[in-house]
């Protein structure tokens, strides 16, 4: 309300002075952005935290944005040495560094892809883009061959058609996933309409650094896909209470947008243009900043649609190796109290919920869990085409860390496997109740796998979370268990998201102290008794075998390698 309060008496100051020219227009536009549009949107870019309390970037987000908008005031007001116009406009670019990098860190830390989520890290990237094109305009200079004018409206087109925009794009995608039942077509819609935006921005950008042929072709994607959004967002507000002033404002978005459309289409697509560049200014420019983008993020504060994503504030395992792993890598973190697990888990009931009953797998499934050690592995290694090479090069690397050393044999040849299981300290790690579990080959003792067990509950669902030492940092795959299939006794453990579900913490991370990264790999381990095996698995007859496993891996959403494991119990351990 304050920026809206300064911006207000600066437009109204400027329009009595009855010299309203397109110089000033374009600078009382730009600082809309700054001083109304991006406070107002950025606390809906928030992520949710379980903890309750934000992180320490996003608490700086909140404090910074006013300071540094009120100091572009006189910045753009005032008659003042470049100079000084630069300083004032400093705080304002660390501000939108800092949004850039809450982006990124947004991204980063989500377990699923999500395209609504993803729209709305991009818009927060280009603030900051505006921001270096505002400090040329400030000082004067000439930046890509641009200068004058063009300068400043190139910071507001980073501000309204690119982060205004792009976040509207992304909060509508969260309220039509609301709705997904009552307007399944405009949810299906989404997806390419967004994507399309984030396409259409920088080539727009680049069409006007000098090719006209990408700006032709920037052009006509805005003007096929914002008549589209703006049919999003009249079916948008149609699904939200119409006593609420937030649908109203979606239905002026929407109809401002496809004013300003049609005059940027005659703009960018004929030559010569049959409007002029005040024109622009005046109707375009005013249509987009006040009506689409303002009413627009205005509506969707009000209605504050709810993001999918899961929340943040996972615990991740605070191990990492030197350099190499290696299977003598736990003898150094023993815990203080003596522990001497035998398996992954004390006891597998602690992984139920309403739709999985620990209590409907086979006996010998959940024994494997819990008295792991008992249990001697063979596996057979099944790398499918195209992946075979890149196999090899990551077996290089593996072998010198001495970690996740993925067997690797065109003849699929049964590779011995040898487990033990070994208290880990959890003070080192920083999870509760670590394992670790070191698997090396029968043959040579060479590690396979170094890894550290844990779990975590976020809701209702206690999710397997499994850490792989690799140099200062490690690979941790969160698992989400089901059932094989329903009325199956068998157990599936996926780090892929479900379709009901996709804002679980399930997934692959690169994990580091500083930050977590989400890794384009999945994968998902199927687990039966011998006789519970279904018939599709390579067949094994071998009396000894009493389990069987598949382990898929996917990059990038292909498969790249089948793991298949036959499991038999030592001499000497107990009935299952």
């Amino acid at each position: 309300m304050l920026g809206l309060g300064c911006w207000s008496a600066l437009l109204a100051a400027r329009w009595a002075t009855g010299s309203f020219h397109e110089f000033l227009l374009a600078e009382t536009l730009f600082l809309l952005a700054p001083l109304v549009l991006v406070p107002l949107g950025l606390p809906l870019t928030a992520v949710p935290v379980r903890s309750g309390r934000p992180s320490r970037l996003f608490t700086l987000l909140e404090v910074l944005p006013l300071p540094s908008a009120l100091a572009l005031v006189p910045a753009f007001a005032l008659e003042l040495p470049w100079l000084a116009r630069v300083a004032l406009g400093l705080p304002y670019l660390l501000f939108t560094l800092c949004a850039a990098l809450h982006g990124v860190v947004r991204l980063a830390g989500r377990s699923a892809f999500l395209v609504e989520e993803l729209v709305i890290d991009v818009a927060l990237l280009c603030p900051l883009g505006g921001a270096v094109w505002m400090m040329t305009w400030l000082g004067d200079f000439s930046l890509l061959g641009f200068q004058g004018l063009w300068v400043l409206l190139t910071a507001v087109h980073f501000h309204f058609a690119g982060f205004g925009c792009l976040l509207i794009a992304g909060l509508l995608g969260r309220l039509l996933w609301s709705r997904r039942t009552w307007a399944p077509r405009a949810w299906r819609l989404h997806p390419v309409v967004a994507v399309g935006l984030m396409g259409a921005f920088p080539l727009l950008a680049a069409g006007i650094a000098g090719q006209r042929a990408l700006e032709v072709l920037g052009v006509s994607l805005y003007v096929l896909l914002l008549p589209m959004l703006a049919g999003l967002l009249l079916v948008g507000a149609a699904g939200v209470d119409s006593r609420g002033v937030g649908r109203w404002l979606l239905v002026g978005s929407g109809l401002a947008v496809l004013g300003s459309t049609t005059l940027a289409g005659l703009w960018g697509l004929l030559r010569p243009s049959p409007v002029t560049l005040p024109t622009m200014l005046r109707f375009h420019g005013t249509l987009n900043a006040l009506g689409f983008v303002g009413l627009g993020v205005l509506g969707l504060r009000l209605l504050h649609p709810v993001s999918r994503a899961n929340p943040a504030g996972v615990v991740f395992s605070r191990l990492g190796s030197r350099g190499r792993t290696g299977p003598r890598f736990f003898e150094r973190l023993a815990p203080p109290d003596g522990r001497r697990p035998t398996g992954l888990v004390d006891d597998f009931s602690e992984y139920a919920r309403p739709d999985f009953d620990p209590l409907r797998l086979s006996p010998e499934v959940r024994r494997f869990y819990e008295h792991t050690a008992e249990y001697r592995l063979w596996v057979v290694p099944d790398w499918k085409p195209g992946f075979r090479l890149g196999g090899r090069l990551w077996g290089w690397f593996a072998r010198r860390v001495q970690q996740l050393v993925l067997p690797h044999d065109t003849h699929l040849q049964r590779h011995g496997v040898k487990g033990s299981i070994v208290a880990v300290d959890d003070g080192a790690d920083g999870r509760e109740r670590v394992r670790g579990w070191i698997r090396t080959h029968v043959s040579d003792g060479s590690p396979i796998y170094v890894a550290a067990y844990s779990s975590h509950v976020a809701g209702a669902m206690r999710y397997m979370n499994i850490a792989f030492p690799l140099p200062f940092s490690n690979m941790t795959s969160i698992l989400r268990i089901d059932h094989d299939a329903p009325g199956g006794t068998g157990l599936k453990l996926t780090s892929c998201a479900s379709e009901d579900a996709p804002g679980g913490d399930q997934g692959v991370y690169l994990a580091h102290r500083l930050l977590a990264l989400r890794l384009p790999l999945n994968e998902t381990i199927w687990v039966w008794s011998a006789e519970g095996t279904p018939r599709t698995e390579p067949p094994c007859d071998e009396p000894a075998v009493v389990l069987r496993a598949r382990h898929e891996m996917w990059f990038f959403g292909r498969k790249y390698l089948e793991l298949h494991y036959f499991i038999e119990r030592l001499a000497g351990a107990g009935p299952g």
